[in-house]
């Protein structure tokens, strides 16, 4: 089951303005099911407000990654991602992928050196992060590209 919470609202007139944003929540919502409350997930909301916008990011920060064979760019993807999730942290990031610290800081630095992004300037992981979200939650929406290479850029 997937279900979405919006934000709480006041008065009949707001009803329907809490069930696009209700609906918001459930386009975040993982296809295996759970629950996401929207407040929790403004990120991932603003991608998926506008899908368009998301898929361009993608490309645009992504895009050089997108173009690597398909083992070299999940390694890289994955490492980037658990890197994130792992608060910048090279040492958890590597215990989570197995592999050492070092090589997650190659990794890293790979991923730099493709995107033209530095991992060290706060508005370059700004991008990159919304740009792995956009991907990862619009990937497998109707009008994404093939989960092997670019977002692609049609409608909803």
């Amino acid at each position: 089951m997937r279900i979405g919470i919006g934000n709480p609202v006041e008065g009949l007139a707001a009803v329907g303005e809490a069930r696009r944003l209700a609906d918001t929540a459930l386009r975040i919502c993982p296809a295996a099911g759970g629950t996401v409350r929207l407040a929790d997930h403004l990120p991932a909301a603003l991608v998926v407000s506008s899908p368009e916008l998301g898929r361009a990011l993608a490309d645009k920060v992504l895009g050089p990654l997108l173009g690597l064979e398909p083992a070299d760019r999940e390694v890289l993807l994955d490492t980037l991602t658990t890197w994130l999730a792992c608060d910048g942290s090279a040492q958890r990031a590597g215990e989570r992928l197995y592999c050492h610290r070092n090589t997650v800081l190659n990794r890293l630095r790979r991923c730099e050196q493709l995107t033209g992004r530095s991992l060290a300037r706060p508005s370059d992981v700004v991008e990159v992060s919304l740009a792995l979200t956009a991907r990862a939650l619009l990937r497998d929406r109707p009008g994404a590209a093939p989960s092997g290479g670019g977002l692609g850029s049609r409608t909803e």
